[in-house]
């Protein structure tokens, strides 16, 4: 059977369900409500996630609750919490009458009566409404409870203004509902600590296929499959349901086909996140930022099986605790304590949902591993879409915002201040917020200023893991200047590996290839000295000769000779050598002479002077020295 193309989508998002017949499922909350109210719970906690459907739930409680000499007063906070209480007592008034049609029935207490005197508003406001709607009790039930836990001043006001109430008026009973753990309202739980909770959770099976089926029922026709395929996206959240099955519907009126198939929910996911983006937002926004990081790492690890495996295996989407922690690491954050508990954070609100074991524990052996998924699979692909690793972590450096405020200032005064000024303030905001990313990335610039190549390699190493595109021209540069630095120091090895290291990086850079090339042929040149003596006589370290084989080695007359060859290169070294560099080159000769005060041969020594003279110095100079150490060789190599 076709239908018209204009017809009117049943699914409704962005916005509280007030119709009976389109609402779905929660009949054990209600009959919870209910038997509450008929025991004389006067305060009624309800509590759930963000967007899980509470509004719409507060809505129904009077469809679905029915008791006599009861009437419910559905009232919202939203937008009041940097109100005075006056302020909120008068709106709630107004709110009251309006959705009663009494504003000509009953006066208004103005903000001034009820800021001289908060208790006008039940021992006089609510009486009046009692009476004109001829009932015993009211039932406050209040949306956005918790908008006033942002302000803890007026929290407390609204808080206490409330429990002192309804200790004092038996017939005044509140339902409050709030977006949070209650475990994160202590002030809250405290004031009302023996009333009833009730969380507002996901849908059950039978509930959840209802509300995609009934809406649609007579136009869409779905499979099996396709009911089953919705549920593994939404997780019988209510929103999220709603939103798939809008873009379910949307898809097949522009198709003109009306049967609805697992492909046909496959094809629309993006346009449900289009759809969803609101809600989603919403959704987010409410996470603390250690557990924002972590829930786009929990999201990103099955993104990074799903595409090596091309496999939409349920188990891929499944990980351990430890997973979104090392992705967190090899990115280059330091896995402090927020993001560790962050992981059993996200579980315990929902979240995160455990797959077998609901934590490790030490009790049993070997220790239990414990195992999450993202628990709707459709937030999961939102946060991959929306909400990338590799730009969420930098939401790290506002933890502490005096740090990050402290950070700003030295940001502002670094052209200004000296750099190892500045590296003396940049360390302690690191240390205090290790992933304060901005100080790594200025510390590491800093240390490369002052020619710290070993820590500005360090810093480098990480800030490239944050970002490669901003850290790599500086971490190439640092790699490039320490690999140097240790070759000249003959620190060979060390030197290689980190030239290795930057070819990783840049592998067709031509001057770190010609650099690792000197490194290699000195390395080849240091290896020839230590050829020309047997073995008994090499070196017992690095650096030390064994004084007593070098005197058998130069002969007294041999050393003469060396010394006055030793003083013709360094005069010809002091008047021809270019003015920059002159004294360094002195300097260089100058540890030769360890050879005539010491008669010991240091093969390091003599091989890195050899290549800085071949860096540095024009050819000639650099030949004369080479052939002043050639001659060294050649005379140990006679006495040998």
């Amino acid at each position: 059977m076709r239908f018209p193309i204009a017809r009117r989508n049943p699914y409704i998002i962005g916005r509280p369900i007030t119709e009976p017949n389109l609402f779905f499922g929660r009949e054990s909350l209600f009959r919870f409500v209910e038997d509450s109210l008929y025991k004389g719970s006067q305060v009624i906690l309800l509590h759930g996630q963000r967007r899980i459907g509470k509004s719409s739930v507060l809505a129904q409680i009077p469809n679905f609750v029915d008791l006599e000499q009861f009437a419910f007063v559905p009232l919202s906070l939203e937008g009041d919490s940097q109100k005075p209480l006056g302020e909120v007592l008068h709106e709630l008034a107004r709110d009251s009458l309006e959705h009663f049609s009494l504003m000509d029935a009953i006066a208004l207490p103005s903000i001034a009566e009820l800021e001289a005197d908060p208790r006008t508003f039940v021992d006089r406001f609510l009486l009046q409404l009692r009476q004109a709607l001829n009932v015993q009790n009211l039932v406050l039930l209040l949306d956005e409870f918790d908008a006033f836990y942002s302000l803890k001043v007026a929290a407390g006001h609204l808080f206490q203004y409330l429990q002192s109430e309804v200790y004092h008026h038996p017939d005044l009973y509140i339902i409050p509902v709030v977006g949070r753990q209650l475990n994160d309202l202590p002030e809250l739980v405290s004031l009302f600590r023996e009333a009833p909770n009730q969380e507002v959770g996901l849908l059950d099976r039978r509930s959840a296929e209802r509300l995609i089926t009934k809406p649609a029922e007579g136009l869409l026709d779905y499979s099996q499959d396709a009911i089953d395929a919705i549920l593994e996206l939404s997780a019988g959240h209510p929103y999220f349901t709603q939103v798939v099955c809008f873009a379910v519907f949307s898809h097949a009126r522009e198709e003109n086909r009306w049967q609805v198939t697992r492909a046909d929910v496959d094809s629309i996911v993006e346009k449900a996140l289009e759809l969803g983006e609101g809600g989603l937002a919403w959704f987010w926004d409410g996470l603390p930022i250690p557990e924002r990081v972590v829930f786009a790492a929990a999201a990103e690890v099955p993104e990074t099986k799903l595409i090596a495996d091309q496999a939409d295996d349920a188990s891929i989407l499944s990980f351990t605790q430890e997973e979104p922690l090392a992705l967190l690491r090899d990115l280059g954050v330091s896995l402090t304590p927020p993001l560790h508990d962050a992981v059993f954070h996200l579980s315990d609100w929902k979240f995160l949902q455990p797959v077998g074991s609901n934590r490790p524990t030490g009790t049993s052996i070997p220790p239990r591993i414990a195992t999450f998924r993202v628990t709707i699979e459709l937030v999961r692909r939102w946060l991959v879409r929306r909400h990338a690793l590799q730009h969420e972590i930098w939401e790290l450096e506002r933890l502490d915002p005096e740090i990050d405020h402290l950070y700003q200032e030295i940001k502002k005064a670094r052209p200004f201040g000296v750099t190892l000024s500045i590296i003396s303030r940049l360390s302690p905001i690191l240390a205090a917020n290790p992933n304060h990313f901005g100080a790594l990335f200025d510390l590491a610039e800093c240390v490369m200023e002052i020619r710290n190549f070993s820590q500005a390699v360090k810093y480098y190493d990480r800030a490239y893991r944050v970002d490669p595109v901003r850290a790599k021209d500086g971490f190439l540069q640092a790699l490039w200047e320490y690999g140097e630095e240790l070759g000249d120091e003959g620190h060979l090895e060390e030197a290689k590996a980190a030239l290795k290291q930057a070819l990783e990086i840049a592998p067709d850079n031509p001057e770190i290839y010609e650099l690792l090339e000197k490194i290699y042929k000195e390395e080849k040149y240091s290896g020839y000295f230590k050829t020309v003596f047997p073995p008994s006589l090499n070196p017992v370290s690095d650096r030390d000769f064994p004084s007593e084989a070098v005197s058998e080695i130069v002969l007294e007359s041999d050393l003469t000779n060396l010394q006055n060859k030793f003083s013709d290169v360094w005069k010809l070294v002091e008047d021809n050598a270019p003015s920059e560099v002159k004294d360094r080159a002195l300097e260089r000769l100058e540890e030769l002479k360890e050879i005539f005060t010491t008669q010991e041969l240091n093969l390091t020594t003599m091989a890195y002077v050899r290549q800085w003279f071949e860096k540095n110095l024009p050819a000639p100079l650099y030949e004369a020295v080479s052939r002043f150490l050639e001659e060294i060789i050649s005379k140990a190599s006679n006495v040998n």
